[in-house]
């Protein structure tokens, strides 16, 4: 088989041995497919590339081919062709025709019964000794008129019948139908002919009873297309938005796939959700093959000939590949498997009405490669940034077998852009789909990757049975090479035009999390990210809907917050949860994924919680099956945690994973980065890293101290955040959490300053008042030591307090000014607040974010001031430049300079004299003061403008909020002319 390959789209057109011939050298494509492929090529525009694709002509090559009959069957098309009992039905279509019968032991066809009335723009199914025939219209174009009952026609007796009746309110044309344990269920379709009215609709229908139920819709409306049961599902692919009186009745075809899931009763949500369809089309052919889709010919606004492309989906990988394009384009027909064979009969042959077909095209199913031994050329697409899940099918085996199959198996896929090469871990998956089936057995292997590069990318996957190398850094001992199917292939990503917004929430939009100059920054950023996030609770974790997931034991201890009797169940974010939000094995997770909606509708864009707590606080979070058994992971569990990973980042909520307590820093190899530490941390990156928007956290309050005095070491600490240097493929930031006092960092925390592969602290600090000078002092240390450091104010104390309750403290006013202006003033990246010990909903027992409501729009209210007047990281903490001794003061020098004033006060600011205007005279600098409590816009106090000078004046706040609230604090913003 040979291909045409265009560079620049990545499609590829594959020509069977039938379609061509050699002369002098050259290729030459035969009769109506070159008119075809001339047609494809002044579409793409593009430079074109010859590929060869195994042998050019094989005696067992897939390829469609023309079957020679005796008769033929009336040309038609928008009708059905369906096997029933080892012939092939040939029903309905546009005017009445009558039924015809293909025969594969004789080659015959044969003429029965015509149709009642006009009959077309349905899919038939095969229900026990008939076929239905479901979502059927009438009429002419473009106002067809949709059925008022189900027809039915009996093959054996030759006869229809019009049977139960179909509720008004549901009736539509044009739309998917699939039979699956004892109902009929028709998805999407059509109401008002081809003029309008297409949509999303899911009903079942009883064949025996006539009762018809109303589900939940499809994610997306289309009509015109054939749907699919594919391993357990209902899967709609391919179709369009038809819109006769907008002009639009081709061009709005659908690129997405709805999958039903008839176990859970619901439309599986985003990024669950497989790859778009790579050829855009409508009245196509649609079947279950192997575990696959299989999606053929259709039409498209694209081209005026009908399509010939027959793709497939591979529903466990949700990527697509090709099989071998029809002899002939055609439109509104159908597959009908008979034995080891599939047919295709009549439709039409351009876009539209005509030409109607008579010919019959046959595949031989045995020549095909066998499902996952296929290797696709550019067929899958992606888009930049977003997560790929590749499904390989290898050794059976269970979370409790012996070899195990963490410690004893090593998945390495080897993805391949151009010169790029990136090598991803990856990692035992159950089932595959264990989130939901809660398996703890079976023989799917998979690997996450998320490509950062447009072009197209191969890759190899490589499993190997060695003891105990998936926890070595190199092969050590036998290496055993292991079976997988569908082991390499290959896929194009493509830009997100139109989508690539700086403001968008969805990190998938923006690229990969980095650390440059001490901030937070995107791949698609102008600016600077500014944490403003959720600390608590840190066991966040500790949920009820997980699998395997309890409380080992509940203790109480100084220092820390008292575990309650359960785990949590988030009951009072139940009611944030939308329909169509992720949920898995059976409408678990609402509580939680409401959490989520809510934090993210308060502007909550970071939350921070723990991954393994065993001898903490808490003591109810881990990644394994057994609390006990360090070597193997709860794969139900951990697909649970991922799809709520998912959802954060689909929110604009950031993972900031913390690996572990200071009271269980040496749990594993005694804090070394040992065997089963290295599992562990191989683990959460081959399920995890994928997440754009991720920050490791090697451990909290990590190091010695008074309350734990086995802390790990500077040396085990830097060989921690070396580990993630070298294995993390996506060079997430790495960071460690610091000690309440000062005098415990200047202990634990200085022999790590400079360590090149620590990105920063994330900071705890026992008193709100000394934040600002803490922050400011281990900023200078780093970068007196070469290597400024990221700092996070990510825990707040005392201890017992945190951040209390609205309820308790509705202004937040000490924590406002201290902590989170204090910190972003003194060069911090952001804020996670901690919810202390001792107060109700703290740090182990909260179920209800709301209760502090008041803080998130505080946070969200600073965030948006930087974002919209300063760079914060070009800010310089320069507080002498005030002379009120509680203010912060930050400058850009010759620009801009911020003065927060913490309560009454006025001040003096000593600006810069360097600027001079035209006539030599000191630049002018704007004066507007802003709520930090309230936010709003900028405001007018008593001065307009201040000149450059050594000291000036800044005025007084806004008259009447100033006189309302005697000690109201302000944020002073000074512009120079020029920086305004």
């Amino acid at each position: 088989m040979i291909g045409l390959r265009c560079e620049a789209s990545g499609q590829t057109r594959f020509l069977g041995h039938s379609h061509f011939s050699t002369r002098h050298g050259f290729f030459l494509l035969a009769g109506s497919l070159a008119v075809s492929m001339l047609h494809w090529l002044d579409r793409t525009t593009c430079l074109v590339v010859l590929v060869a694709v195994g042998s050019i002509v094989a005696a067992d090559e897939a390829t469609w081919e023309t079957v020679e009959t005796i008769g033929m069957p009336t040309a038609r098309h928008e009708a059905a062709f369906i096997a029933f009992e080892n012939k092939a039905y040939l029903i309905g279509g546009r005017r009445i025709n009558p039924v015809d019968v293909f025969d594969p032991t004789t080659k015959t066809w044969t003429a029965l019964s015509p149709t009642p009335i006009e009959l077309h723009h349905f899919q038939a199914v095969v229900v026990d000794d008939a076929i239905y025939l479901m979502g059927a219209m009438t009429g002419r174009y473009p106002r067809e008129t949709p059925l008022e009952k189900v027809v039915v026609y009996y093959p054996k007796r030759d006869e229809f019948a019009f049977v139960h009746g179909i509720p008004e309110s549901r009736r539509r044309g044009g739309a998917g139908a699939v039979y699956h344990d004892g109902r009929i269920y028709l998805v999407g379709g059509i109401t008002n002919g081809h003029v309008d009215g297409y949509v999303p609709w899911l009903d079942a229908y009883d064949p025996v009873t006539g009762d018809w139920e109303i589900l939940p819709d499809a994610p997306h409306a289309r009509d015109h297309f054939q749907a699919a049961v594919v391993d357990g599902k209902l899967v709609a692919a391919a179709g369009r938005r038809t819109e006769q009186k907008k002009n639009a009745t081709f061009r709005q075809t659908v690129e997405e796939v709805d999958v039903f899931e008839f176990e859970q009763g619901r439309w599986l949500p985003e990024p669950h959700t497989p790859a778009p369809i790579p050829t855009k089309r409508a009245g196509n052919m649609a079947m279950a093959y192997e575990g696959m889709l299989v999606i053929g010919g259709g039409e498209s606004g694209d081209q005026k000939p009908a399509h010939d492309e027959v793709e497939v989906l591979d529903i466990q990988s949700g990527q697509w590949s090709d099989w071998p394009s029809l002899q002939r384009g055609r439109h509104g027909s159908g597959f009908a498997v008979i034995g080891d064979e599939v047919y295709i009969a009549s439709g039409s042959g351009n876009r539209g009405g005509g030409p109607e077909l008579t010919s019959l095209e046959r595949l031989r199913l045995s020549t095909l490669p066998r499902k996952g031994t296929h290797k696709p050329v550019a067929t899958s697409t992606s888009a930049l940034w977003h997560p790929m899940e590749f499904s390989f099918q290898g050794p059976e085996t269970s979370e409790s077998a012996t070899p195990n199959p963490f410690t004893h198996y090593q998945l390495d896929v080897t993805f391949r852009c151009g010169d790029d090469v990136r090598r991803i871990r990856g990692f035992y998956a159950a089932d595959g789909r264990a989130a939901d089936s809660g398996a703890t057995s079976g023989g799917i292997w998979k690997a996450r990757f998320t490509p950062d590069l447009v072009g197209t990318w191969s890759y190899q996957a490589e499993l190997n049975l060695v003891v105990d190398r998936a926890v070595g850094d190199a092969i050590k001992g036998k290496r055993e090479p292991v079976q997988l199917s569908g082991a390499s292939g290959s896929f194009h990503v493509v830009p997100r035009p139109g989508r690539q917004d700086v403001s968008s929430r969805d990190f998938y939009e923006r690229g990969f999390i980095r650390i440059k100059e001490g901030f937070f920054r995107f791949a698609l950023n102008r600016g600077v990210w500014i944490k403003t996030g959720c600390g608590s609770p840190e066991n966040l974790l500790a949920y009820s809907d997980f699998d395997g997931t309890s409380r080992v034991v509940r203790s109480e201890r100084e220092g820390e917050a008292v575990a309650p009797e359960d785990v949590h169940r988030y009951q009072p974010h139940v009611r944030d949860w939308q329909e169509g939000d992720p949920i898995w094995a059976n409408g678990r997770g609402k509580g939680l994924i409401g959490g989520i909606n809510y934090l993210a509708s308060q502007g909550v864009n970071s939350v921070y919680f723990l991954t393994l707590n065993l001898e903490g606080d808490g003591q109810d979070v881990w990644p394994y099956t057994s609390p006990n058994d360090f070597a193997r992971f709860d794969c139900s569990k951990l697909e649970q945690w991922d799809r709520v990973f998912e959802r954060m980042q689909r929110k604009g909520i950031a993972l900031h994973m913390v690996l572990q307590e200071t009271e269980n820093e040496r749990l594993l190899d005694d804090g070394d980065v040992g065997r089963l530490r290295r599992l562990y941390y191989q683990e959460l990156i081959a399920r995890f890293a994928h997440h754009p928007a991720l920050i490791w956290n090697l451990g909290e309050e990590n190091g010695p101290a008074d309350f734990s005095p086995r802390g790990q070491t500077n040396e085990q600490q830097k060989h921690m955040a070396d580990f993630f240097e070298k294995h993390d493929p996506y060079d997430h930031p790495v960071i460690i959490h610091t000690h309440a006092t000062g005098k415990a960092k200047d202990k634990v925390t200085t022999g790590l300053v400079g360590h090149e592969s620590l990105d920063g602290l994330s900071f705890q600090v026992h008193r709100p008042e000394e934040v600002h000078g803490e922050v400011r002092r281990w900023i200078n240390k780093s970068k007196k030591a070469g290597h400024r450091w990221l700092i996070g104010m990510d825990e707040i104390g005392p201890w017992q307090d945190g951040v209390v309750t609205d309820s308790e403290d509705p202004d937040h006013d000490v924590i406002r000014r201290h902590v989170l202006w204090g910190s972003l003033l003194a060069g911090a990246s952001g804020v996670d607040w901690y919810f202390g010990a001792k107060h109700p909903h703290n740090d182990l027992t909260s179920e209800d974010w709301r209760e502090r409501e008041a803080m998130w729009q505080q946070s969200a209210i600073a965030r948006r001031f930087f974002e919209s007047h300063l760079d914060l990281s070009k800010l310089k903490s320069d507080d002498e430049r005030s002379d009120c001794p509680n203010d912060f003061c930050s400058v850009i020098e010759n620009e801009a300079c911020v003065i927060y004033l913490s309560g009454g006060e006025t001040t003096r600011v000593r600006l810069p004299v360097t600027n001079k205007n035209s006539e030599g005279h000191a630049e002018s600098w704007s004066v507007r003061w802003f709520d930090p409590k309230s936010g709003g816009p900028l405001q007018t106090g008593s001065i307009d403008s201040v000149a450059g000078a050594d000291w000036v004046a800044v005025g007084q706040p806004p008259i009447d909020r100033h006189e309302a609230v005697v000690d109201q604090d302000w944020v002073v913003l000074l512009r120079s002319h020029g920086g305004q």
